[in-house]
């Protein structure tokens, strides 16, 4: 039969960093060939560990000047990617609990996560460091193959007992075919050239004197497959999530390109 009605919507996501982030080499997998991405901002409660019965999740909130943020999720090696999401999407509902960087001990109480305490010479806030990596996901779905998860059952064509989409034809109407196709890019395009260096180090000489104030720092590191949310900060609701495999390599100009990546 002919195709009689073609229904199309489209969800177009964007979100400029509150805090940029600055390019540099990024590790991935033991290697340093990827377009890597290193950030500090001074709330150690922009990461937390949560403790799942399949192992420990990191996670890093990216917050986004509209609203908008990311959650990039990193779990222990052995654990597959449904469950590293779903330990963000409990996160997320309440069902999960997990402990903000503020309250966490020192030495690695999550994956990919260092916390240490040290001494300054002046008042310095805590601070959270993160390491990650550019990347550009694009998968397609087929939507019927799982008509169920999606609520796309009566609707389809095979379907014992379908009915017409009330109000749309005086013809019965059903779904044939239901497809979705995504394309998801986390980067530093526009930020680079507005960043603040997130690491510097000034050698003044030793003090005979101990240091008198301590703070806490904490240092997150995504370089291995991790998962990722996005999410609207006000309602909590995701409005996409992926698994980062491939991410995307360094270039000789200091930037990166796009290469052909899917999430599960």
């Amino acid at each position: 039969p002919e195709t009689s009605l073609v229904m199309a919507s489209a969800l177009v996501l964007g979100a400029d960093w509150e805090v940029p982030f600055e390019g540099h080499f990024g590790g991935w997998l033991g290697r340093h060939d990827r377009a890597g991405l290193v950030r500090e901002v001074p709330d150690l409660d922009g990461v937390a560990v949560a403790r799942t019965a399949a192992g420990a999740v990191t996670r890093v909130v990216v917050r986004g000047v509209t609203g908008v943020d990311v959650h990039l999720l990193l779990g222990t090696e052995r654990m597959r990617p449904g469950e590293v999401l779903g330990a963000g999407t409990g996160l997320l509902s309440g069902a999960l609990d997990g402990v903000p960087g503020s309250r966490l001990p020192e030495g690695g109480p999550g994956p990919g996560l260092h916390v240490v305490k040290r001494r300054t010479h002046t008042l310095e806030p805590p601070s959270l460091s993160l390491f990650t990596v550019e990347f550009t996901l694009r998968t397609e779905h087929d939507l019927l193959a799982s008509r169920d998860l999606f609520g796309l059952t009566t609707a389809a064509r095979d379907s014992p007992g379908a009915v017409p989409f009330p109000g749309m034809s005086r013809t019965p109407l059903v779904l044939d075919r239901a497809r979705q196709t995504m394309t998801a890019t986390f980067s530093a395009e526009g930020f680079r050239a507005a960043a603040v260096t997130a690491f510097a180090a000034i050698y003044r000489g030793r003090s005979s004197q101990e240091p008198p104030y301590e703070t806490t720092r904490a240092m997150a590191c995504f370089d291995r497959p991790f998962g990722f949310l996005t999410v609207h900060r006000e309602s909590g609701l995701v409005l996409a999530a992926g698994w980062v495999t491939d991410p995307t390599p360094f270039t000789q100009d200091g930037g990166g390109h796009v290469p052909d990546t899917s999430a599960d």
